[in-house]
């Protein structure tokens, strides 16, 4: 079969003469006509003037009288002439087809206008079969596409140029328009149905070992020896509670991620409200290390008070709870005594801060995956501390959310540095 295009643009071809030839044959026809009529009045105009001269030849004194006779509208002398015409074979209601030259003259005629309707008919025939021959290929081609976009097959989508036009072109851009949102929307709806998938899976996996050692815990208490006992392990049970309380609240936040439930609702707000909300929200487990964090401005010739003053448009509640995640984890695998660093600096479309611990540190290798669902990094410390992975994760989420960026880098000496970058108003 032949690409739709060249079809098209066959039959395009093949109107424009049809239209030509059935112009030709309606002015041939009008033509003819004419010429018919022309004919039959040059024919009278001699046959009057072959009777005046006759008339005149033999007796010239009747010139007045056939002058008025030709002039005559009223027919005053034709009952007369008729009488006289009748032994010839000329009567008065003689039909013209019985007259030997006008006869040829219609058989003539005639002949044409068969020609005529029948070539008519002929190129009106052969149109309506192209015609139609055209709408089938062009249903055919559009139920082709549809049964492919219903097959979630959208390979047609890249071959525009042999699929041709179909219609027209308006409609043939809609169709495509139509296609690629559809294939948008199928491939949204597979990648949320394998993010589902995954994320329960993720969440199955991550409340069994909580839920296993909280059964073993209570198990035990039922059994303990002594009070003492039983109450160390109910000990036990309370802290794999907090924690399970604690992953659960995780995998809400995460959940409403992934399903975007979570709106971020942005209002101009204080950066220097936003760090001090974030270290309150850390400060007991610093201090329980006596682990001190110190907000520096880090900006040459820039006026502290002048980022003091700072205000951003972004959502209060989430950005404090993802830069508190960083400085959460800064804390968790820093050594005791040490310092976190926050330095902030005013770019000129961004602020950057950088969060710096003096903690184990992160292999190059894992600088991406540090920011992925339920990632833990292979360091023994990090196996073995508390943790479900996913505060880092979240805190990406939320900044890329509200248009900023977020990246570890070594720092100087020792441990890791968390740059993150939100953008100015």
């Amino acid at each position: 079969m032949k690409p739709l295009r060249n079809q098209t643009h066959f039959y395009q071809n093949i109107y424009i003469p049809l239209i030509i030839i059935y112009l030709l044959f309606t002015v041939s026809l009008g033509f003819i006509g004419f010429e018919f009529l022309n004919v039959q009045y040059t024919q009278k105009i001699k046959l009057l003037g072959n009777i005046t001269g006759a008339v005149l030849s033999e007796n010239p004194a009747l010139e007045n009288i056939l002058v008025d006779a030709i002039q005559d509208t009223e027919g005053r002398y034709m009952a007369d002439g008729f009488a006289a015409l009748n032994q010839y074979g000329y009567r008065e209601y003689l039909s013209m087809y019985e007259d030997v030259p006008y006869r040829n003259s219609l058989n003539s005629f005639f002949f044409l206008m068969f020609l005529f309707f029948f070539f008519s008919f002929v190129i009106i025939t052969v149109f309506f079969i192209l015609f139609d021959k055209k709408r089938k290929l062009q249903e055919q081609k559009l139920l082709t596409l549809l049964d492919h976009c219903l097959s979630d097959d959208y390979s047609f989508l890249e071959q525009r140029k042999d699929m041709g036009i179909i219609f027209n072109e308006a409609f043939t851009d809609t169709l495509l328009k139509l296609g690629n949102k559809l294939m948008l929307k199928s491939q949204l709806l597979a990648e949320e149905h394998d993010n589902t998938k995954s994320l329960v899976t993720d969440i199955s996996h991550q409340l069994k070992t909580p839920v296993s050692a909280l059964k073993n815990c209570l198990s035990l208490s039922m059994e303990a020896d002594s009070p003492e006992e039983r109450d160390a392990l109910l000990e036990r049970c309370t802290l794999q509670l907090t924690k399970l309380e604690s992953l659960m609240e995780a995998l809400i936040n995460i959940s409403r991620l992934e399903t975007s439930m979570i709106t971020l609702h942005k209002e101009e707000t204080s950066l220097s409200d936003i760090l001090l909300d974030a270290v309150n929200a850390v400060y007991v487990k610093a201090l329980q290390k006596n682990i001190s964090v110190e907000v520096l401005n880090d900006s040459e010739g820039q006026d502290e008070a002048l980022l003091d003053s700072l205000t951003l448009s972004l959502d209060r509640k989430w950005t404090v709870e993802a830069l508190a995640n960083i400085l959460d984890n800064a804390i968790k695998y820093s050594p005791a005594k040490s310092t976190i660093t926050v330095r902030l600096h005013k770019l000129f479309s961004y602020v950057h801060i950088e969060i710096e611990d003096a903690g184990i540190g992160i292999p190059k290798k894992e600088y991406n995956k540090v920011f992925q669902r339920f990632y833990r990094g292979s360091h023994p410390m990090v196996q073995q501390s508390e943790g479900s992975g996913v505060g880092l994760y979240l805190s990406r989420r939320i900044i890329e959310g509200e248009g900023g960026s977020i990246m570890v880098k070594p720092a100087f000496r020792q441990g890791s540095v968390f740059v993150v970058q939100l953008p100015l108003n």
